[in-house]
């Protein structure tokens, strides 16, 4: 960019900032002499392909297009990925090489002994061969394959996880461990307040719903009313010994790997000392929404946000 006017782009797509990023025309300090080396976040004179101009106006130079763009790298690299066939599509193959290998050697057999052992001609040796070959062939190996993919597509469904590809599912099955992005990736780049807590209560909303009710925010005194204990916190090296935490004892272990002990932020003995020392009143039950009022005059004293 050599000229711009308040012009900031939004480039979630790419670094996965929520924010939208300022353009400038001042060079950028290269570390180590090598630009590819600068993440482009930090590219702030340059404005990138496939992202959306938040507000201002500029003028630039294209330096590159096509697949040569960091948008066209990444869809490069994905049209790349070698496809992998899942443990059972695998062991699918092999049973159809071994049935094929039999069914092959079934089919000679049954020529030769319909031609030499009982005098046929040669065409109908040939036509018993195939008949036979054809009625070994399991018909029904695909679909009750499929069948199976379906039935276990439908148990993920339940659990709120739809699946595309039905091979994917066996895959998604054997997960233990999902290593995920953060913002813009996995997310839906929009910050919402989840909880609102004040002195005596807690406060739920419901950010994933379709409709603007008073419903969606209610009082919910056990929502996100767990903590972890780090006073239980192990060393490092033992945390490296025991592996991820779980609930389950590992292989070998008579015990789980928890690392942290879940307390309540609420315990009865600090409810009765919280109920002493407050004297803020309830405005309304578990379970009921409280007025825009009420909301006003307790954001009044400031938020901490989390």
């Amino acid at each position: 960019m050599f000229e711009v006017a308040n012009l900031a782009s939004q480039e979630a797509m790419l670094t996965g900032e929520s924010v939208p990023i300022d353009k400038v025309t001042n060079a950028i300090d290269i570390a180590g002499g090598n630009p590819q080396a600068t993440p482009l976040g930090d590219r702030r004179n340059m404005c990138f392909s496939a992202t959306l101009v938040a507000q201002g106006s500029g003028t630039g130079i294209a330096t590159t297009t096509g697949d040569n763009t960091e948008i066209g790298t990444i869809n490069a690299l994905v049209s790349k990925v070698e496809k992998k066939k899942t443990n059972v599509l695998k062991q699918i193959d092999t049973v159809s090489k071994w049935l094929a290998f039999f069914i092959s050697i079934t089919a000679v057999i049954t020529f030769l002994v319909a031609k030499f052992r009982t005098g046929m001609s040669a065409i109908d040796s040939v036509s018993t061969a195939l008949v036979c070959a054809v009625a070994m062939i399991p018909e029904g190996l695909e679909a009750i394959v499929t069948l199976t993919y379906a039935w276990a597509v439908s148990n993920m469904a339940k659990n709120n996880a739809i699946i595309r590809a039905l091979p994917a599912v066996e895959t998604l099955g054997s997960v233990t461990v999902i290593c995920s992005d953060k913002t813009g990736t996995l997310t839906q780049n929009v910050m919402s307040l989840t909880a609102f807590v004040t002195s005596n209560a807690r406060y739920r909303n419901d950010v994933n719903s379709s409709d603007r009710v008073n419903t969606n925010f209610v009082r919910d005194d056990s929502y996100m009313a767990e903590r972890a204990n780090h006073q239980l916190q192990r060393s490092v090296s033992q945390v490296i010994k025991d592996g991820p935490g779980t609930n389950e004892p590992r292989r070998g272990h008579a015990n789980a790997s928890n690392h942290f002990a879940i307390q309540s932020l609420h315990t009865p003995a600090d409810g009765g000392a919280i109920a002493e020392r407050v004297s803020d009143s309830l405005p309304v039950g578990e379970g009921e929404s409280p007025s825009t009022d009420y909301i006003r005059s307790a954001l009044a004293g400031g938020v901490l946000c989390s």
